[in-house]
């Protein structure tokens, strides 16, 4: 049978290039400060938020067509994660979401990650439910969503959400009628966007709705992870128990979103350097899952300096007054050199040439 020939653009491409412009659309975001300043860059954001979001799928059919690799296996859930991390964090620190739920939202994430590490150095396999796959969908559809009730006007975003809602129902239809199967993901987003009809047409207050709207995402969230978390405990217990590493990483995964949250609520520093650091603690917790597949991971003493020296210069920074700055600065050095160094380190896993074997799935 002949080699599938390669296509002048990868699915790895597609994902650099998706991952490049994220930086550009957390800005996008800090350029419309409050609701009655201009909106002209906010909807600029939309406009690139929804290409970035196209991307996922361009890049998926890619990989199915020429095969999976190591690299497009581990940065394409990465870009997923930290693609809803720029746009969550932005706007809770502009004041559109709530704090708590954004802290625990992310808490979730780096925890699951956290585990997965645990569960790849035994040689355990982490299954991923179809309720985490829905997980991430609605993270992405619901800020789109939340998103539009600051651009548009209450009446109009309800003819807006009735049509997002009307396109997936057609698509229902043609999987039941033409297909002769259900489609889940069109049901889920009839489903979904039907409930944010309701949900936008009930409260008097826009920002009420917004509340509620992250407040069910977080819910969401967290109801994906119960299985993990509780699965976890006895299984890890009946591997021999939990080691040193765990504790730390399992104390890693709480700290880095709480102190990067904090930092970006209670200081005035300018927000590059806690995003800075929320993306990369992301990106090398996925290459932690990799690298305990291959018995490579970070030594504890490296990840806890890494971790818990730049969140504790975080919380310091909310103290230090004129020197926040600067403190800030040092922690996202310390951050992003550990982080470069790790990536360094593993080259050779995530560059190896061998197909991807799903190591690392979206939870």
């Amino acid at each position: 049978m002949a080699a599938q020939p390669k296509p002048l653009i990868s699915a790895n491409m597609v994902t650099t290039l998706r991952l490049l412009a994220m930086p550009l659309l957390a800005w996008l975001l800090y350029q419309g400060p409050n609701i009655s300043g201009s909106k002209t860059l906010w909807w600029w954001s939309v406009g690139l938020g929804t290409i970035i979001g196209s991307t996922d799928f361009v890049d998926g059919m890619l990989a199915r067509k020429y095969g999976p690799t190591v690299l497009g296996g581990m940065m394409d859930p990465l870009a997923d994660k930290i693609f809803i991390a720029l746009l969550y964090l932005p706007l809770m620190h502009l004041g559109l979401f709530p704090v708590w739920a954004v802290g625990l939202l992310f808490i979730r994430e780096f925890l699951v990650t956290s585990i997965r590490s645990a569960y790849e150095w035994r040689g355990l396999q982490l299954k991923t439910s179809y309720f985490g796959k829905v997980k991430t969908w609605v993270q992405m559809q619901g800020i789109a969503i939340l998103f539009l009730t600051v651009l548009v006007e209450k009446n109009t975003l309800v003819i807006y959400l009735a049509v997002l809602t009307g396109l997936p129902f057609l698509a229902l239809v043609y999987f039941l009628v033409v297909k002769k199967k259900l489609s889940m993901n069109a049901l889920l987003a009839v489903i979904f966007t039907g409930l944010t009809v309701a949900l936008f047409t009930i409260p008097d207050s826009i920002f009420t709705s917004i509340d509620i709207g992250v407040y069910a995402i977080c819910l969401l969230t967290w109801l994906s992870g119960l299985d993990y978390l509780l699965t976890a405990i006895p299984t890890l217990h009946k591997s021999g128990g939990f080691h040193r590493a765990d504790v730390v990483r399992v104390g890693g995964a709480i700290v880095t979103p709480v102190c990067c949250v904090l930092a970006l609520v209670h200081t005035t520093v300018a927000p590059a350097p806690m995003l800075i650091i929320f993306a990369g603690e992301l990106a090398v917790g996925g290459l932690d899952n990799l690298l305990s597949r291959h018995k490579a991971n970070s030594s504890t003493l490296s990840y806890g300096i890494r971790a818990y020296g730049s969140a504790g210069l975080l919380i310091a920074a909310i103290y230090a007054g004129d020197a926040a700055a600067i403190l800030c600065w040092i922690a996202m050095a310390i951050s992003l050199v550990g982080v470069i160094s790790e990536f360094y380190r593993g080259r050779a896993h995530y560059l190896d040439d061998s197909k991807w074997d799903e190591v690392l799935v979206e939870s």
